[in-house]
């Protein structure tokens, strides 16, 4: 939650390959939180190389990261 309060980051806590594809695609998450009492080393890794290996759709997508960008240089 904090990495959030943070100009410009946009963090996403994921605990499977899934989320953090989404969170990527649609987000354009730039910064993965993992808990390392939920996720084991192996997963971990194949998490970071899928997060640094996906990119941003963009789209329909974008809208809402400069809704976000919007609302973040707003409280600067």
């Amino acid at each position: 939650l904090a990495a959030n309060k943070c100009y410009g980051i946009r963090a996403a806590c994921c605990s499977d390959t899934f989320s953090v594809r989404m969170t990527r695609l649609h987000n354009n998450a730039n910064a993965l939180c993992l808990g390392a009492r939920v996720i084991g080393p192996g997963l971990a890794l194949d998490m970071v190389d899928l997060f640094l290996s996906t990119g941003f759709e963009g789209d329909r997508h974008q809208k809402r990261i400069d809704l976000v960008a919007e609302i973040e240089a707003a409280g600067k």
